[in-house]
């Protein structure tokens, strides 16, 4: 269901292809039947009738058009298809547009985020000026080659090369464990092995 309304899609909408689409597809407006009755809503529900509204009422939707001449999106890559839908209702004649986002750290397509949202927008805004953020701050150069080198394979990447004035750092070390009672035993030793060799234990951390 939820899916669905991030789709856009009212029970109407949704194609039965076979027995357990339909099934699903009674479920769902069996559950909007319910809402109603409740007059409750949930977070997929505020964002499609919002935009509904949008899409359905002109002077609502030009009202908003004109009163958002600018329009900042962070974190792109996190949008799914109906924010995206959202965007183009509110981003109306003569609107700026300015979005921020990495393809390369999309990693919510489990919930909808639809990481092509990018190249859709690049595509259809007819994007003049890409600025790819390239130096990091953060890393040093053995993790950037590391994180390069593994990203690179993803087909349909817009593409961009992470580097560093920091220096290489140590050399990135890979650790296959059997269990995860295995691996926490090896983090736990690391942990020790590092104090024992004289760093404060305030300047170890584990992501």
């Amino acid at each position: 269901i939820g899916g669905c309304k991030e789709d856009g899609m009212r029970p109407n909408m949704v194609e039965a292809r076979d027995d357990e689409t339909r099934r699903k597809v009674e479920i769902y407006q069996l559950y909007e039947e319910q809402c109603q009755r409740e007059g409750v809503v949930d977070f997929g529900e505020l964002m499609l009738r919002s935009f509904e509204v949008l899409r359905d009422n002109d002077p609502i939707r030009e009202h908003y058009q004109r009163r958002f001449r600018h329009i900042l999106i962070d974190e792109f890559q996190d949008t799914n298809k109906l924010q995206y839908q959202w965007l183009k209702a509110f981003a109306g004649p003569g609107c700026g547009v300015f979005a921020v986002g990495d393809d390369d750290q999309s990693i919510y397509a489990f919930r909808g985020a639809k990481v092509g949202n990018m190249a859709d927008f690049e595509r259809e805004y007819r994007v003049k000026k890409i600025i790819k953020l390239e130096q990091n701050y953060r890393s040093f150069g053995n993790i950037l080659d590391a994180a390069n080198a593994l990203i690179a394979h993803n087909a349909q990447r817009l593409g961009k090369n992470l580097r560093t004035e920091a220096g290489p750092g140590e050399p990135v070390r890979v650790f296959e464990s059997t269990s995860d009672f295995a691996e926490a035993q090896w983090l736990l030793e690391e942990v020790q092995a590092l104090h024992r060799s004289g760093l404060p234990r305030s300047e170890i951390a584990l992501l």
